[in-house]
């Protein structure tokens, strides 16, 4: 243990010392590096539209966002998925950006004028982590090995094309080109991550303590950092160090809430029982005594009842090994019952409620009969989420809650579903 201990004190010795080697930037040189890392993304840009090839590619690409979206169970990794799907959202069917992604589609095989079809280009306003994921695909595809997470999902997306997709013809000054630009990107976004670094070490002492440890927060933050750096525009007029603050925060309170404690709650409870917590606390060390949840609920400006709720969420995770009673020796796990099984009438009962069910959903509408079916498991299968109904059905997820919202207020409104409701409730 005492090794282990050494072990990341040396670590953090020299992550404080590789911080010091980066000063922090003024608002000029932030204007500078970050200028260089848009100068880049507009010139991929470019590219893709003025290399024939890579034209070609670019194309079909708005195409499939168009008309195949990322699957979500041809991914073996969720988190691949996930990025994709951030990346491209803007650009299916019902994205706020599929009528530009339309337009390059069908004309960018046919402007001739360069003009023109740098102009569809813009328009499409492809964020930098997207465009570099691109580049870094065409590169691949004309035999280059390069890495990057996006271009990764890109390649599990493309087995899913109607189309097989042949290999890209890159002349040599496009290659070079291409590589250029990939690498000037690549320096300005390090260079705002190295010189913010001190930012995220000193976010992350602020989280010690909750279970996880120092190491893991202050790598969570710098992927926090990186993108924010990705995503930072230096000409709505912000320093860098105030854009990525929430960037880095959100990262290290999410990775928290995720393994720091037995239940996963939502961030927005998290910090409500954190206030709680904190105020508890200070109240205590003022007094002497635990302050009551009327007391804490005044202070907090919170309902009582909430106050309430939060205190006992704590409370929920409880180890089977510990003992049942202060003075007794036995643990919990000892006075858990195997599990029983059901009388037959259990099943028939089942049975005959899903198939009401089942009677009641196929007088809605097809697409809201799909997601109900979905959402609740009624189909072979598990239950699933709104994300994964929206990537099947191809649509956005708040339109999948719309349709959610509608069915289960339909269904509502039918005595029927009502009086099943209270019979199986109360049974």
């Amino acid at each position: 243990m005492n090794s282990a201990d050494h072990s990341d004190d040396k670590d953090l010795e020299l992550m404080f010392a590789e911080a010091r080697r980066y000063p922090l930037l003024t608002p000029e040189q932030e204007r500078e590096i970050d200028g260089r890392k848009w100068v880049a993304v507009r010139g991929l840009h470019h590219l893709f539209v003025d290399a024939p090839s890579l034209r070609v590619y670019f194309a079909d690409f708005c195409g499939q966002c168009l008309s195949n979206p990322p699957d979500i169970s041809r991914f073996d990794n969720r988190d691949q998925h996930f990025v994709l799907r951030r990346e491209l959202a803007a650009y299916f069917i019902d994205g706020t950006r599929s009528a530009e992604a339309r337009a390059l589609h069908q004309k960018l095989l046919t402007a001739r004028s360069t003009k023109t079809r740098r102009a569809l280009s813009d328009n499409l306003q492809i964020p930098a982590s997207l465009t570099i994921g691109m580049a870094v695909t065409m590169l691949r595809r004309a035999g280059g090995q390069l890495a990057d997470s996006v271009a990764d999902s890109i390649r599990i997306w493309e087995r899913q094309w109607h189309e097989p997709i042949s290999s890209i013809a890159l002349a040599r000054e496009e290659a070079k080109t291409l590589r250029h630009f990939l690498r000037v990107y690549t320096e300005a976004r390090d260079a705002l991550v190295m010189h913010n670094l001190r930012l995220v070490y000193s976010i992350a002492a602020r989280y010690r303590n909750r279970g996880v440890s120092y190491l893991d927060l202050v790598q969570e933050g710098t992927l926090g950092l990186i993108r924010a750096s990705e995503k930072f525009e230096f000409e709505k007029g912000f320093r860098f160090s105030t854009y990525c603050f929430n960037w880095i925060t959100q990262a290290v309170r999410r990775h928290v809430g995720d393994v720091g404690s037995l239940i996963r709650f939502p961030t927005h409870v998290q910090e409500q029982m954190s206030r709680l917590y904190k105020e508890k606390a200070i109240e205590h060390a003022r007094t002497g005594f635990e302050p009551d949840d009327k007391d804490l609920a005044a202070r907090l400006g919170m309902d009582i009842n909430r106050t309430r709720e939060l205190l006992q969420l704590r409370n929920m995770g409880v180890s089977l090994d510990a003992p049942r009673f202060a003075d007794g020796d036995g643990s919990v796990i000892d006075s858990i019952v195997g599990e029983t099984y059901g009388g037959t009438e259990d099943s028939a009962e089942q049975i005959s409620l899903h198939k009401f069910l089942t009677g009641a959903i196929d007088q809605l509408e097809q697409a809201e009969q799909q997601v109900v079916t979905a959402r609740w498991g009624l189909h072979d299968g598990p239950p699933l989420s709104r994300t994964e109904i929206a990537d099947i059905m191809g649509v956005s997820r708040e339109w999948v809650r719309q349709l959610e919202r509608n069915a289960l207020k339909k269904l509502r409104a039918k005595t029927a579903v009502q009086d099943a409701f209270e019979d199986y409730s109360t049974v």
